[in-house]
């Protein structure tokens, strides 16, 4: 098929210049040299918080009912000036006073096994892969303490002996413990923002000590 048709079959279909998802702007600018990739840029004039995974998703949604319309797969290619993962001021603002809040991390472990560790948030870095999001918070700890709720017994107050302790439970139990027991609260921070929070998306939240024993 002529890529000047499919380009304007395109735009019929989805009856606008743009794709609105959620007040983010996808433009179809072209189809490109090969015949079947569509070229989109985004403007996002309100500055949103997004996840490319997640645009990613609502466009393969379009594009297949497209080709059910057609007969014809499209795929596409989003303009490389944007990033994977933004997040806007507000977000990163309002992620960064959560952290500053979080004080003291706790972890229970089994049999009544307690790691507390006392600290502060220096900042935050962002990673993900094609369905999760990690956070990870940027920690100096300045105290910890390993003991049993169960005995009622103190087994360390060593610093490194607590750090240690931490980071096993996590890897003896499981990579989502933090999100779980540390920082939930970050949930409903990222819930106000459709287009990262998302029920087929993984939130995982960690902890970046930067006094590792």
């Amino acid at each position: 098929m002529e890529k000047n048709k499919i380009f304007n079959l395109f735009k019929t279909f989805i009856g606008s210049d743009v794709i609105d998802i959620e007040c983010l702007y996808l433009k179809p600018e072209r189809i490109l040299n090969d015949g079947y990739t569509i070229e989109f840029s985004i403007e996002n004039p309100d500055d949103l918080s997004y996840f490319m995974g997640f645009v990613a998703e609502y466009l393969d949604d379009i594009l297949f009912d497209f080709s059910k319309f057609t007969n014809f797969r499209l795929e596409y290619h989003i303009d490389t000036n944007y990033p994977e993962l933004y997040l806007n001021e507000t977000l990163k603002n309002d992620i960064q006073s959560y952290l500053n809040n979080k004080k003291i991390l706790r972890l229970e472990g089994k049999n009544g096994l307690i790691v507390k560790i006392k600290g502060n948030s220096f900042g935050f870095s962002t990673e993900y892969d094609n369905d999760r999001i990690f956070i990870w918070n940027d920690f100096e700890a300045k105290s910890g303490i390993i003991y049993n709720e169960q005995y009622e017994d103190i087994i360390s107050e060593d610093l490194s002996e607590s750090i240690d302790k931490y980071l096993q439970i996590i890897e003896s139990t499981s990579s989502y413990l933090e999100s779980d027991q540390v920082y939930q609260g970050l949930d409903s921070i990222l819930e106000q923002h459709p287009l990262i929070s998302s029920d087929w998306i993984a939130l995982v939240y960690h902890t970046g000590f930067n006094n590792l024993p």
